[in-house]
């Protein structure tokens, strides 16, 4: 007998099923209910923020540019984006109702990994009624598990829902028709040869990992049909699954061998080397929030996980290493003996194929277990139903869930609202910059001053060199009135020191906005010039084709508008436009010159933006934040504005 086989006709009937199914819908329910008036956060703002960006989708034009103008991904993610109108069509919007669809898409998700898990029991010759209660508790562990919180009310994680929505139907599909491959093969390959191709193509649609189906398929193929089922036909299977598998594997592969593997490409601060180091150390990570979960995680803040530099350090890296190629190789080897042990531990590493290995992503995001964590409890559950009394069972599997079902309640408590998440990502993670630079800000807007200092001065103290924190404790002096001089002038020949981070540019935003409103008297417009300047001569931040470039150079305009340098500020603008051309950013740099009646060069700016919204008025990949109109109607009323202004003896407005 394999492994994790079950006892024929143990478990109970229909009735008890369904009302099983019932009942872990309604506490998956109860348990997210907390989190679904919770805020948007981050990504959303972008994603879905995009809504109000042609003052709503109302008409063809604008749902195209809507849900063929994302810039999430390479595709533009419209399957995921159309959904967002079923919630709303004009921004800001409220963010309950998305909330609720993602929630919605979740408990799809659950039953559609059910019906998926009971299929591969009955492939491995299961009892239908083991089967089926079994995958029912593998399905509401999935469902209640705590590390999804985050994927399911975060609202722009809705893709990731999506991709993983259509790799489980395309998975059902094909494992019902591989069954059928002996009886009716005419019938089985005509139904994989479309849905492979089909589902993968929405998946992908939704979100780029959804390329990963094909591989999956191979994994089920490769642990649960490979020695138990008629084999599948080579050409078939060369065709529909290896040469899809071989096509991504060699897309990592050139992606890696570009030349530039092992040095750190903006926006990041990690090479694609060290980012697979770390991501060993990652992947340890996330097994360990699975299997022995938390009451509530660092959420969406996970800026402080350390990358690692080599495969001894730190140490860990290595030993991360031997145990998932110990894993791998076991799952491989054991295939035969233990099918679910193999299926849980392969479709975990091909789940993280994507995402976790050599592409320029961020480090670490928990919704990237959405997916991979599928199968991780489905060989416990078969271990302890092959080997417990059905009482003891059942009594487990339902502890088991309320337990989930307990922390999940809780983290989507703290999913209601921003300030509670912050507070709890800061106490959670100290080492995160996001999480205290966000913490001290909540607090400051609270009324709380001293408490903000002290919260970002102590993450000064734990993280010297990071340019967020260190921003946010010079923003929040400022708008307090008791910035020194002495204190900038630390601050700036910081700055001057380090690779400007692109990802600072919203809180590097709120420090300039607060010397230019004079809420810091002792530094001045020339003040923040002169550091933007000498950041700018940086080696690191001196490539003409950088982000970094363009976004400083905005900021060296800006402030030189201000001072009154009028040829500096039009100079760096231009060159902010060269290194990074946009309607909206030329359109941004036309407002702050109409504002101080600088109306030619308002004029010349934004004539640059519509000669840049026409380039690219044919390119769904392109969603520019204005509208052509909207140009139009600036540029007449920057003329009137002109032609009323009283002029000097020179004749000039």
């Amino acid at each position: 007998m394999d492994l994790f086989t079950a006892r024929p006709g143990s478990l109970a009937s229909r009735p008890g099923l369904i009302l099983g199914w019932l009942f872990a819908t309604a506490v998956a329910v109860l348990a997210y209910w907390p989190g679904l008036g919770g805020p948007f956060v981050f990504d959303d703002f972008g994603s879905i923020g995009a809504l109000g960006q042609t003052g709503g989708v109302t008409d063809w034009e604008s749902f195209r540019a809507f849900v063929f103008g994302g810039h999430a991904g390479p595709t533009g993610r419209p399957v995921a984006l159309v959904t967002f109108l079923f919630d709303a069509n004009n921004w800001p919007a409220d963010s309950w109702p998305f909330k609720r669809t993602n929630l919605i898409i979740h408990l799809v998700n659950g039953l559609l990994l059910g019906a998926l898990t009971q299929q591969i029991l009955r492939a491995l010759r299961y009892p239908a009624r083991d089967a089926a209660w079994i995958a029912l508790f593998a399905a509401a562990i999935w469902l209640l598990h705590p590390f999804l919180v985050s994927t399911t009310l975060y609202a722009v994680q809705r893709m990731a829902q999506l991709a993983t929505l259509f790799i489980f139907a395309g998975l059902l599909v094909y494992v019902r028709a591989r069954q059928q491959v002996e009886e009716n093969p005419v019938r089985a390959y005509w139904t994989m040869s479309v849905a492979l191709p089909v589902f993968t193509l929405l998946a992908m649609l939704s979100k780029e990992n959804g390329v990963l189906l094909p591989i999956l398929a191979g994994v089920v193929e490769l642990t649960i049909f490979r020695s138990r089922a008629t084999p599948l036909n080579r050409y078939w299977g060369y065709l529909f699954i290896g040469l899809p598998s071989v096509a991504l594997l060699l897309y990592l592969g050139v992606r890696s061998a570009d030349g530039r593997f092992f040095e750190a490409v903006e926006p990041r601060n990690f090479s694609r080397w060290e980012r697979l180091l770390t991501e060993m150390r990652i992947l340890v990570d996330y097994l360990r929030h699975w299997f022995v979960p938390e009451l509530y995680t660092a959420g969406v803040f996970q800026d402080h996980v350390q990358k690692s530099t080599g495969l001894l350090t730190p140490v860990t890296t290595l030993l991360s290493l031997l145990l998932h190629a110990a894993l791998a190789a076991f799952a491989v080897l054991l295939r035969r003996r233990a099918p679910l042990l193999a299926l849980a531990v392969l479709f975990f590493y091909a789940s993280h194929l994507l995402e976790s290995t050599v592409l320029n992503l961020e480090l670490y995001f928990e919704h990237r277990n959405y997916l991979a964590g599928a199968f991780l409890a489905l060989p416990l559950l078969a271990l302890a139903q092959h080997r417990l009394p059905v009482w003891q069972f059942f009594t487990v599997c339902i502890l088991v869930c309320g337990l989930l079902a307990g922390f999940t309640r809780y983290s989507a408590t703290i999913w209601r609202d921003y300030p509670s998440m912050v507070a709890a990502a800061a106490q959670k993670a100290p080492g995160s910059a996001r999480a205290q630079s966000q913490f001290a800000l909540n607090l400051y807007n609270a009324g709380r001053h001293d408490d903000a200092i002290i919260v970002i001065e102590a993450a000064q103290q734990e993280m010297p060199y990071d340019t967020a924190v260190d921003v946010t404790r010079t923003t929040l002096l400022c708008n307090m009135g008791v910035l020194t001089p002495e204190q900038f002038a630390g601050f700036s020949e910081r700055m001057a020191q380090r690779t400007f981070d692109p990802r600072a540019v919203n809180l590097l935003t709120a420090m300039l906005d607060g010397i230019l409103s004079q809420r810091c008297p002792a530094v001045t417009a020339a003040d923040a010039g002169t550091m933007f300047l000498r950041m700018a001569r940086l080696p690191g931040n001196a490539d003409r084709g950088t982000l970094r470039y363009s976004q400083l150079q905005y900021f060296i305009g800006l402030s030189a508008l201000s001072a009154g340098d009028l040829r500096q500020a039009v100079e760096s603008f231009e060159r902010s436009l060269q290194a990074r051309p946009g309607a909206s950013h030329a359109m941004l740099m036309a407002a702050h010159l109409a504002t101080l009646e600088h109306y030619e060069e308002a004029l010349h700016f934004s004539s640059i933006a519509l000669r840049q919204f026409d380039r690219d008025a044919n390119n769904l990949l392109t969603t520019e934040r204005v509208r052509r109109e909207d140009i139009v109607a600036f540029q007449e009323q920057v003329r009137a504005e002109r032609d009323a202004a009283p002029v000097d003896a020179t004749g000039d407005p």
